[in-house]
This record gives structure tokens, sequence and C-alpha cells, in this order.
């Protein structure tokens, strides 16, 4: 998304010299810093409040069973899953029990 390299970075520092100065760059520098901290703990407190309401609301479980990242989900084996579609040589074959639901709603 912003892919910025190290040609972009020097045109953006010496194009921030000639408009600033460099007399106002150490001042320019630190403002930018409380804003960078500001908005930082604006976005701290917002996940805090977050977590605050998801636990008052007993929803934790719910979070958790759909965040895939912390691996605590017991409905997926990622693990066995693999295994399965090695053994099939890569092709998808619909488990037994999706073809019956299948099965099931077209009657």
């Amino acid at each position: 998304m912003l892919d910025f390299g190290w040609p972009e970075l020097f045109v953006i520092i010496v194009l921030v010299v000639l408009f600033v100065g460099p007399e106002e760059l150490p001042r320019v520098m630190v403002a930018l810093g409380r804003v960078a901290r500001r908005l930082q703990y604006i976005r701290y407190t917002i996940s805090q409040q977050f977590e605050e309401v998801m636990r008052e609301a007993d929803l934790d479980d719910i979070r958790k069973s759909v965040n895939f990242e912390e691996g605590d989900s017991p409905d997926f084996d990622e693990a066995a899953a693999d295994e399965y579609y090695a053994a099939l040589g890569g092709a998808y074959e619909k488990p037994k029990d999706e073809e019956e639901e299948e099965g099931n709603a077209d009657a």
C-alpha cells in the first residue's frame, strides 16, 4: 500500500528541508513525533475499550473462535487437512457429510 523506497524517502527529505528550512526542522520533527505518539495512544485506547466491551458482553469465546491466528480454533485442524489433501494428490473431494447435506437439501 505505502511502498516507499530510498529514492522516494530522499525526495521527501529534500522537499521538507527546502520548504521548512534547516532552522525549523528540529521543531517540526518534534511536533510530528508528538502527533505520531498521540495517534498511537488513541489506537491503543480504542483497542482497550473494544476489549473491555467484549469482556463485559461475555463475547471472548466468540472472538477466540473466529481468530485463526491464535490457533485455538477446535473446528479446523490445518495439519489434518493438509494430510488429507496430500493423500488425494491435491484434488478436492467433498467429505461424505457435505455430500449428505446436499442430498438432504435437494429432497
